[in-house]
């Protein structure tokens, strides 16, 4: 059996957190004049980390609303609702947005305080 790690569009959350790091790694370095600034201070990515929650967040509520397909068993009658998933690591793609909140909000408070 093949094991994927994402169904649907699940492989977005580890585009997002990838690109948003990745874009604030080269904001970073560009603002301060090399690469010191962000191996020293870990708030941007902390901050990165947030922003990819957000987009998980909000991609993800929205393909949950996507029409589902109804479909009527011919056994029993009973309508049956067909939904496309959208998972990475089994997890829906849109509690990925508190997940990685939750880890950037404590990176961020850890950071700040030691």
């Amino acid at each position: 059996m093949i094991f994927f790690f994402w169904r649907g569009f699940g492989f977005l959350v580890f585009v997002f957190v990838f690109g948003f790091s990745l874009v604030a790694n080269i904001i970073v370095n560009s603002a301060t004049g090399g690469k010191a600034y962000w191996n020293a201070h870990k708030w941007p990515f902390d901050l990165s980390l947030l922003l990819a929650a957000t987009a998980c967040w909000f991609l993800g509520q929205f393909l949950n609303k996507q029409k589902a397909r109804i479909l009527i068993d011919p056994k029993t009658g009973k309508e049956v609702v067909l939904r496309k998933t959208h998972t990475f690591f089994g997890i829906p793609m849109m509690w990925w947005g508190p997940i990685l909140a939750g880890c950037g909000l404590i990176a961020l408070v850890v950071g700040f305080l030691t």
